[in-house]
């Protein structure tokens, strides 16, 4: 059942895909490109320190504490 559903819903719209006619659009940033597309690395001052630790159930410098959300063991 698991392989009829991707056949079906996925694999098959490859070949769909394919026949796009993509000639007039331009690329984005590709793998293969030689030159670094992010924004510099440079760190910024965050105005809302304190509206953020208000908000937040407990706090202990340099910590926020919060319930944890994961049902991870």
């Amino acid at each position: 059942m698991w392989v009829n559903f991707w056949d079906k819903y996925s694999f098959g719209r490859f070949g769909q895909l394919q026949g796009v006619n993509l000639q007039s659009i331009e690329p984005s940033i590709r793998a293969d490109t030689a030159e670094n597309n992010l924004r510099d690395n440079t760190p910024e001052t965050f105005d809302h320190r304190d509206a953020i630790i208000a908000s937040v159930p407990s706090y202990e410098e340099p910590y926020l504490k919060v319930p944890k959300v994961l049902n991870v063991d």
